[in-house]
C-alpha cells in the first residue's frame, strides 16, 4: 500500500481534528484519494453518531465498465463482519434459552466428521507457525460452543484468544444438525427481522432476499497493477461469513443495538464481556465481536477480508456514540491484524477517522 502518498492527506486533518466540528471533507478527500491509490472499483463509508448519520460517502461504481454509481443501496459480501451477527443471535439464543452456548460440538455428527480430518490437516489454524505468531495445535477435545463463538480453540480448549474462523464456521452446520432451528432461521429470528434488516442476504440461497444480489458490486482483485474481475462468491451461508448488505443496511443493525431492539442495556454489557484468559488478562474477543482496551474506553470491532474480492470494518466507539462503517468490492481495507491481537489503530482509514472525528490515538 502507498502511504506515503497519504501521509500529507493525515496530516491535514490531524490540523482540523481540534476542532469541535468534524473535518467530514478531509475525510472524504482521504476517501477519495485512497479509493483511487488502491484501486477500489467501489467503496460505502458511512458514520453514526449517536444512532444519526453523521457521514456517509459513497464512491466509484459498481459494475465491470462504470456505468453504474455506487449508491447507499450498492450491496457488498461483508467477509467476517458477519460474525458480529451470528455471534449476536446465538448469544440471544443462550439467554432466551432456546439453545445452550455449553452444548459440547461433539454432539452433532458433522463435528465427529470435521474432527476426523481437521487436526491431522495443512490448514494452518490447526497449529503452525504463520509468520511471528505460534498457532497451537487444535483438539476436539472438550470443545463447547462458547469456546468457538469466543475463538477459543486451539492449545487447552477454553484457555485464550487466538483467532480460527475455521471453527466458527462449523457453528452453521452445528446448529443446523442439532439446534432449535437453521442458521439462517436464527439470525432471521433475533437479529435480521427485529432490527428491520430487510435488505440484508444470508448467502447466495436466501431466495427471499434476492433483490440485495441485484445490487451487488461485483468482486475485483488488482493483478499486475490492473483490475481483474473476479469469481462471485458462492459459498451457502454459515455464519461465519456470507452477509450481503449496504452501509445502510449494517448501520440498521448497529442502531437497532443502541435503541434496545434486540436486547437491553445489561444484554449489550454482557454481550461484549469477553472472558479472561487462562493468565488472568481478559481476551479481546467476544460472541463474534473484537474488544479492544483502547484510552479510557473500548473499540468494540470487526473487520472483515475475502481474499482478492472483498472487505469492510465495522468500527464502535460506545463511549463516544460513534460507529464507522466501510465495505469495498476488493481486500484493501484489510491491514493484515495478526490472529492473536485486536490492532484496528492499524488501519489506514481508520487513523484517518480517528483525525477527521477529533479521537486521539494511541501513543
Amino acid at each position: 500500500m502507498r502511504l506515503g502518498a497519504l501521509a500529507g492527506m493525515l496530516a491535514v486533518l490531524g490540523a482540523d481534528a481540534a476542532s469541535a466540528q468534524p473535518d467530514t471533507e478531509g475525510f472524504e478527500a482521504f476517501l477519495t484519494q485512497f479509493r483511487t491509490e488502491q484501486q477500489i472499483p467501489s467503496l460505502s463509508v458511512l458514520v453514526l453518531q449517536d444512532g444519526e448519520t453523521a457521514f456517509e460517502a459513497y464512491l466509484g461504481w459498481s459494475d465491470d465498465e462504470g456505468d453504474w454509481p455506487t449508491t447507499a443501496e450498492t450491496s457488498y459480501a461483508v467477509a467476517s463482519v458477519s460474525k458480529t451477527i451470528t455471534g449476536t443471535s446465538l448469544f440471544l439464543a443462550d439467554r432466551e434459552g432456546a439453545l445452550d452456548l455449553d452444548r459440547a460440538l461433539a454432539d452433532a455428527e458433522d463435528w465427529r466428521d470435521f474432527c476426523g480430518w481437521f487436526p491431522d490437516s495443512l490448514i494452518v489454524f490447526a497449529g503452525a507457525q504463520l509468520g511471528e505468531v505460534r498457532i497451537e495445535d487444535f483438539t476436539c477435545q472438550g470443545q463447547t460452543l462458547r469456546n468457538a463463538v469466543n475463538m477459543r480453540v486451539n492449545g487447552e480448549a477454553g484457555s485464550h484468544f487466538l483467532y480460527n474462523p475455521i471453527v466458527f464456521s462449523r457453528l452453521g452446520r452445528f446448529v443446523d444438525e442439532a439446534g432449535p432451528a437453521s442458521i439462517r432461521e436464527m439470525v432471521y429470528r433475533y437479529v435480521l427481522d427485529p432490527a428491520r434488516m430487510a435488505d440484508t442476504a444470508a448467502g447466495w440461497r436466501d431466495h427471499d432476499r434476492g433483490h440485495v444480489l441485484s445490487r451487488l458490486a461485483p468482486p475485483f482483485d488488482v493483478v499486475d497493477g490492473r483490475l481483474v474481475k473476479q469469481a462471485f462468491p458462492d459459498d451457502d451461508f454459515r455464519g461465519a461469513a456470507g452477509f450481503y448488505m449496504s452501509a445502510r443496511e449494517l448501520a440498521r443493525f448497529d442502531q437497532a443495538l443502541g435503541e434496545g431492539a434486540l436486547m437491553d442495556d445489561a444484554a449489550l454489557a454482557a454481550l461484549w464481556t469477553p472472558p479472561v484468559n487462562a493468565d488472568g488478562a481478559p481476551s479481546v474477543y467476544a460472541h463474534g465481536w473484537y474488544v479492544q482496551p483502547f484510552q479510557e474506553g473500548r473499540l468494540i470491532w470487526h473487520s472483515g477480508v475475502e481474499d482478492d474480492a472483498y472487505s469492510a470494518i465495522y468500527l464502535k466507539l460506545p463511549d463516544r456514540g460513534l460507529t464507522l462503517i466501510a465495505l469495498a468490492n476488493t481486500d484493501a481495507l484489510g491491514w493484515g491484524n495478526r490472529l492473536d491481537r485486536a490492532e484496528i489503530e492499524r488501519s489506514p482509514v481508520v487513523q484517518a477517522f480517528f483525525e477527521a472525528f477529533g479521537i486521539a490515538g494511541p501513543d
